[in-house]
């Protein structure tokens, strides 16, 4: 049976390693995330989010590899704060998904909607009245997903990420 759990702070190299992986072979498929080596996610960033106990993830259970990864925290993206949320909340009060992705070799076996289920579940644990995300918009797959498991679209909104810009990227919202 899948479980979410946090990554545990001797696990760097395991989730550095997983990101890496997911780079690579995610690369020039219909669901390459354009992240780069080095830049997004961050080898620092990475580090950061395992040492404070915000990285969690979902083992294979035929292998124990990390299937699926994502990080979990308060802090949105430059362009949250313009963001008309459902839900009036201090940034205290919310949680954000951030790099959640899911190896190739296990699409389709609910690792992504366990990983996400896991989130949900740490955010109310924390007392957090909601829980954001930001994908691209052409990321038709996770779309479904996140409005499959109760996040509502907010709508296409501009953000900034230092490796990419500014782009229009389609946000959710989960009220908790």
């Amino acid at each position: 049976m899948l479980q979410a759990r946090t990554a545990l702070s001797d696990e760097f190299d395991r989730v550095m390693a997983f990101y890496t992986r997911m780079i690579d072979e995610m690369r020039g498929t219909d669901f390459d995330v354009r992240w780069k080596h080095g830049e997004h996610p961050s080898p620092t960033f990475l580090r950061a989010s395992v040492d404070a106990g915000e990285a969690y993830l979902v083992e294979a259970p035929e292998d124990g590899a990390i299937a699926s990864a994502m990080v979990l925290n308060g802090s949105g993206a430059s362009g949250y704060e313009n963001v008309p949320w459902r839900v009036s909340a201090d940034l205290s009060e919310v949680s954000v998904i951030h790099v959640l992705a899911t190896l190739p070799a296990y699409h389709g076996r609910g690792c992504a909607r366990t990983l996400l289920n896991g989130g949900i579940a740490a955010a109310r644990a924390h007392g957090k009245k909601a829980l954001r995300l930001d994908t691209f918009a052409d990321n038709e797959r996770s779309h479904r997903l996140y409005e499959s498991c109760g996040f509502q679209k907010v709508g296409i909104h501009d953000l900034f990420y230092d490796d990419l810009g500014t782009v229009g990227f389609v946000l959710y919202e989960l009220a908790l």
